[in-house]
């Protein structure tokens, strides 16, 4: 599903997506959305913008809907498109995802294509989760890792599988699992006992923890 109100990004992405094969349904406000899923319609993903201004709902409306999507559809996967190149909106849909994963943040104005979207989309509809890797401040870096932990975590922020880690920082799987348990403990994260028991996404909790650490370490924070 396309959740956004600005008419051009309906009639140029969702007949693009469209000839890639891919079933789109449209919403151009979150009343709309929320509608169409009470209705019973049962997206996997859905392309939720952020700033529903057009539609009169708020700047920041898409980030209320998220939660409220979250509560109550948890298996549709939800992929943030925004304007807003802030670290502490990224934050909040990491909030939003802790439990369930299956969530993004992607800046409207960073996208290369349909295909790094459908990319994306495929990532968090499998449980994943991505964060735009040129969101502003993300590369200030937080002061808890070494400079291997934060290549790892920056590599798990853009959907990256252990495996996938593994091949492009040139190590083993093991290592990838290693810097991962060192990770944990830098941010006093749960063990992978307690993430199961407590139905908590490590992922998530990694890039949440790191943007904390980011925005402590930040002299001027985000704007």
């Amino acid at each position: 599903m396309i959740s956004d109100d600005a008419p051009l990004f309906h009639d140029l992405l969702a007949p693009r997506l469209r000839q890639r094969g891919v079933e789109v349904s449209q919403a151009r406000s979150i009343t709309e959305t929320k509608a169409q899923l009470e209705q019973g319609l049962a997206p996997d993903v859905i392309l939720l913008d952020m700033d529903f201004s057009i539609a009169g709902e708020g700047s920041f409306a898409g980030l209320t809907a998220a939660r409220s999507i979250r509560r109550g559809y948890p298996k549709i996967a939800l992929l943030a498109m925004s304007k807003h190149d802030e670290l502490r909106i990224a934050l909040e849909m990491m909030n939003i995802g802790q439990q369930g994963g299956r969530i993004g943040y992607l800046l409207k104005d960073k996208l290369e294509g349909v295909t790094q979207l459908l990319d994306f989309a495929r990532t968090v509809h499998a449980g994943g989760i991505c964060i735009d890797a040129q969101l502003k401040g993300l590369a200030a870096r937080g002061g808890k890792l070494t400079a291997t932990q934060k290549r790892v975590v920056d590599l798990i922020a853009r959907g990256y599988t252990n495996k996938a880690i593994a091949e492009r920082l040139l190590i083993s799987e093991g290592t990838v699992e290693r810097h991962i348990a060192a990770i944990r403990r830098a941010y006093g994260l749960p063990s992978p006992e307690e993430e199961r028991k407590l139905q908590m996404n490590i992922r998530v909790l990694i890039v949440r923890a790191y943007l904390n650490d980011i925005m402590g370490h930040n002299d001027h924070g985000p704007e």
